[in-house]
C-alpha cells in the first residue's frame, strides 16, 4: 500500500536522521521537495499500473446501416477513472 503524504515524510525522516522527528519544521526545504518529488513518483506508478488493468476498449460505428464502419478504441474515461484522486493523502 502506498503510504500518505504524512506517512511518507516521517518513513524518509527515520531513514535520515534514525529517529522519530521532534519537529518536522527543522526538515530543509530541498529535502521536503525532494521527499514530495518521490511520493508522487509512487502515485504516478501505481496510477500507470491501475490504467493498464483498468481500460477498456469499446466500439464506435460509422456510416450508415449499409456501410456500416467498427472500429474499437480505447475508452478514455476508463483509464482517466481508474486512479482516484482520493488514493493520494
Amino acid at each position: 500500500m502506498i503510504p500518505t503524504a504524512e506517512e511518507f515524510q516521517l518513513i524518509k525522516w527515520k531513514k535520515t536522521n534514525g529517529s522519530d522527528p521532534i519537529y518536522l519544521d527543522e526538515l530543509c526545504e530541498s529535502e521536503i521537495a525532494e521527499y514530495m518529488i518521490e511520493f508522487a513518483k509512487l502515485h504516478v506508478e501505481a496510477a500507470l499500473k491501475e490504467a493498464v488493468e483498468k481500460a477498456k476498449t469499446k466500439k464506435t460505428y460509422r456510416g450508415n446501416d449499409s456501410s456500416m464502419l467498427v472500429k474499437k478504441v480505447i475508452d478514455k474515461d476508463s483509464i482517466l477513472n481508474s486512479y482516484p484522486l482520493t488514493n493520494i493523502k
